[in-house]
């Protein structure tokens, strides 16, 4: 097994290698930046990008995944509900995704957008993207539209349900999210960026919350937006290339 975690400093984002040297393939989870930068990775180690998938769209980085797509010939994947303006892969729950030999799991997981995913690798580790971090929870009111108090209700209700299917996990899988200190896409992040299950049950405010109180908790005392945040949001929608073509 080939598992590489790429912290972005910038703005506190991380993107990951899943591969198989046996088979020299390898998959990339929300990249950004460069997409040569996986490419190059990749055959430093005797693999070939082969699948490119996103946790959801983000909103407070540009995403690269379709440009990784096109440049290596691979799929792009998202959850089912990804309301994106090009063509991908979709994502169903509970669906077997193979990383060459190594088995995963997709778990639906909504809450932060409709369509997000966290994938489970192995019964062993698990990538949360946007959904669990170390030290806290993901925020539920990133949307280019403006939302009511009861969408926003709707949507920290789902996220809460989606959280509450993660700890039925075992206490010992290991925590791989998508950000860490310094993104705005959480409250209060740790500098670390692995973590167990267990420890988050334990140390993570939010999730010894009751629903109301978890509800409550997300709309109030709100992170500010992300930096050109609906610009960043239209883009990895594809949205400002679909104005385009109209």
């Amino acid at each position: 097994m080939h598992f590489r975690q790429f912290l972005h400093s910038e703005k506190g984002c991380i993107s990951y290698a899943m591969g198989c040297p046996s088979q020299g393939v390898c998959a990339i989870i929300d990249p950004q930046g460069d997409p040569r930068f996986y490419v190059d990775h990749c055959e430093e180690n005797a693999m070939v990008v082969k699948q490119v998938l996103e946790t959801h769209a983000h909103a407070d980085h540009f995403s690269c995944a379709r440009r990784l797509a096109e440049l290596t010939a691979s799929p792009l994947y998202l959850g089912a509900n990804a309301e994106v303006h090009y063509p991908f892969e979709p994502l169903a729950d509970r669906q077997e995704f193979m990383f060459g030999r190594w088995r995963g799991e997709i778990l639906h997981t909504p809450g932060h957008t409709p369509e997000h995913i966290s994938i489970l690798i192995e019964d062993w580790f698990l990538l949360t993207g946007d959904l669990l971090f170390v030290g806290d929870v993901g925020r539920i009111d990133l949307s280019l539209a403006a939302l009511s108090r009861k969408q926003l209700e709707m949507r920290a209700r789902i996220m809460y349900g989606s959280l509450q299917k993660l700890m039925t996990l075992p206490e010992w899988t290991e925590v791989y999210p998508g950000h860490y200190r310094g993104s705005v896409c959480g409250r209060g992040l740790d500098d670390k960026t692995v973590s167990t299950l267990g420890r988050e049950r334990r140390l993570t405010p939010a999730l010894g919350m009751s629903e109301a109180e978890f509800i409550e908790f997300q709309l109030t005392n709100l992170p500010p937006l992300p930096e050109d945040f609906h610009r960043i949001k239209q883009h990895n929608l594809g949205a400002a290339l679909a104005a385009q073509t109209i």
